[in-house]
């Protein structure tokens, strides 16, 4: 029987899965998104790591060919692991579609694994089918192809689950919450921004849940236990304290170094403008499916329908409890109903949900007026990220009214089956590309001339928007010099080498941006920079025969920010595997005797 059972719960996740990845799966071919950049960017990853460049800062390519600081500012996880995918098997078109379906698996699971620490296995199949099939996931894949949003989806299920387990004292709750805590603000910054509040609030609705019902965590024999309740404080804000500074290398230089860069007047232009993009209540109803992209009123491209899974899933909900509710009047047996954990776990679900789905409304926009980081995030609607999120908890949570487990099963699988049949039809791109190189290119002169106009975001505030001249060398004015003159020892993503010969005083002008790191020196000497046309580096290089290297290094920020990352990895294994750090420390001690 429990066979059975664990092969009908495999069963549900191998069909949602694949009800979210058929299109996937069932050709070699691709398709065009609106941010088709994936390609450059885990190539100019893949390049950065096989330079030895690490962590990846900087990207040689992009802008416009001088480089720019992309993954020291645009979530870097997803791409790492892309790059590896690309470094192993050589294809990009591979690496972006592994990525496409591991945030598939990662969403199935964490919904899976969330729901069943709330509701058990048939609340676990229902909230991971609500989740990873909603309508609001198949467009950022397959219309906008935010890769990073999805990420950043993904993990959300993750943090709730390790919150949860470290509320109930289970031994890997804080590692689980580490983990999903890293993965999120590696992944998506804005998803990170939004997330933390609600987080908040969930745990305080959830801790003041355990404190009023008197659960064993905080209570034994109806004794409050105030060290254990700030046991699972402590854990809770350290474990988030070192999610923090282990990302701190990313973080940090995110925050303080945006300044150096062009992202805050090239993001906030009008059609950024976040007053162009709320939504309208009546769009959460309307499955007006298409690829096209977000504008003013109801008439977008792209669709923010909940899907027919869910809403039927949301009425049939609404059913249960009003049945449930009249039957206890009838019983007179209503304070029993309110006092309920169900009923207010339920409410703390639908709370969330409904604050979530408001912040994407008309109605809160003198909120977003008010909070001047709101602008950032661009499009109120990212805030269905939350949405879809809790709404699947709220209908997962539907199993705690069927008393009977034949009719909870049943129901349950019926539900999911129309969720699956209902939603994998958003789940496909609008149409394939017979050359997928057309736009998923990893050529450098491409990525110079065709992707850095589409992603210019983090340019050095010394560059022009367009500049006069893409470079195809390392020398911008290598066609002014003698042949012989100078001869290029290393090219790499951050260091630069270079033997020079010149019979006088000679400006080099490096296809290279400006931007704080960098550092010249000439014979292992110190020497000053110069700006070129362009916002490049351009150095004076003396008569004679001399040894030129640009290196990009750490600045202040970056270097502490790093050594707290460093320091916080250490924390973490150290605190993962105390007996094996334990044993290397004792043989450290013995070698010293």
């Amino acid at each position: 029987m429990q066979k059975l059972k664990q092969w009908s719960v495999l069963s549900f996740l191998l069909l949602i899965f694949f009800a979210a990845s058929w299109s996937l799966l069932i050709t070699s071919k691709f398709f065009r998104v609106h941010d088709f950049t994936h390609a450059g960017r885990i190539s100019e990853m893949a390049q950065a790591l096989q330079d030895g460049h690490f962590p990846v800062r900087w990207t040689e390519n992009f802008g416009y060919g001088y480089g720019m600081p992309l993954f020291e500012f645009y979530g870097p996880l997803p791409f790492y692991i892309g790059a590896v995918v690309f470094i192993l098997f050589g294809n990009v078109i591979w690496s972006i579609k592994f990525l496409y379906l591991l945030s598939n698996l990662g969403t199935l699971l964490g919904g899976y694994f969330l729901g069943k620490k709330l509701f058990g296995r048939v609340g676990g199949l229902l909230l991971s089918a609500f989740l990873t099939l909603a309508p609001y996931r198949a467009m950022n894949l397959f219309a906008r192809g935010a890769l990073n949003e999805v990420w950043g989806i993904m993990f959300l299920p993750w943090i709730l689950l390790g919150l949860l387990q470290i509320f109930h004292q289970q031994k890997s709750g804080w590692k689980t919450f580490f983990f999903s805590l890293v993965g999120l603000f590696l992944s998506h910054n804005i998803t990170t921004m939004i997330f933390l509040p609600i987080l908040i609030i969930f745990a305080l609705g959830y801790g003041g849940l355990m404190f009023w019902q008197q659960a064993p965590e905080f209570f034994r024999k109806g004794r409050f236990r105030a060290r254990n309740v700030l046991r699972i404080i402590w854990q809770m804000f350290t474990t988030g304290v070192l999610a923090i500074t282990a990302s701190s290398f990313y973080l940090v230089p995110a925050f303080l170094e945006k300044s150096f860069t062009q992202v805050e007047k090239i993001i906030l232009t009008p059609y950024f403008d976040y007053h162009l993009h709320f939504l309208y209540i009546r769009q959460f109803f309307t499955p007006n499916w298409g690829y096209g992209g977000s504008g003013w009123g109801t008439e977008d491209g792209i669709s923010f329908f909940l899907g027919w899974g869910q809403l039927l899933a949301v009425f049939s909900l609404l059913a249960l409890w009003l049945y449930h509710f009249f039957r206890k009047i009838m019983k007179k047996d209503v304070e029993k109903v309110l006092s309920n954990k169900v009923f207010y776990l339920t409410f703390l679900f639908g709370s969330i949900f409904l604050l979530s789905s408001l912040m994407s409304l008309l109605k809160t926009q003198f909120i977003w007026d008010q909070i001047s980081l709101f602008k950032f995030i661009q499009f109120p609607w990212r805030w269905m990220s939350i949405s879809i999120l809790f709404l699947s908890i709220l209908l997962a949570s539907r199993v705690w009214l069927f008393t009977n487990i034949v009719t909870r099963s049943w129901t349950a699988g019926i539900c999911i089956v129309i969720t699956v049949f209902s939603s994998a039809i958003y789940f496909q791109p609008e149409k394939y590309l017979d050359d997928a190189n057309d736009f998923y290119y990893t050529d450098k002169m491409n990525i110079r001339k065709n992707l850095s106009q589409i992603l210019p975001d983090y340019i050095s505030t010394d560059m022009k928007e367009n500049p006069t001249i893409i470079p195809d060398s390392l020398i911008l004015n290598q066609d002014l010099l003698a042949d012989e003159s100078v001869e290029i020892i290393a090219d790499r993503v951050h260091e630069k080498l270079i033997r020079t010969s010149f019979t006088e005083t000679t400006n080099l002008e490096f296809s290279v941006a400006t931007y704080p790191g960098w550092r010249a020196e000439i014979d292992n000497q110190w020497w000053n920079k110069n700006k070129g046309e362009n916002g490049n580096i351009m150095i004076e290089i003396p008569s004679g025969d001399h040894l030129v290297s640009l290196r990009f290094e750490s600045t202040p920020v970056r270097y502490w920010s790093d050594l707290t990352s460093f320091f916080s990895w250490i924390i973490f294994i150290s605190f993962s595997f105390p007996t094996v750090s334990k044993k290397i420390l004792k043989k450290k001690k013995f070698k010293n005797l």
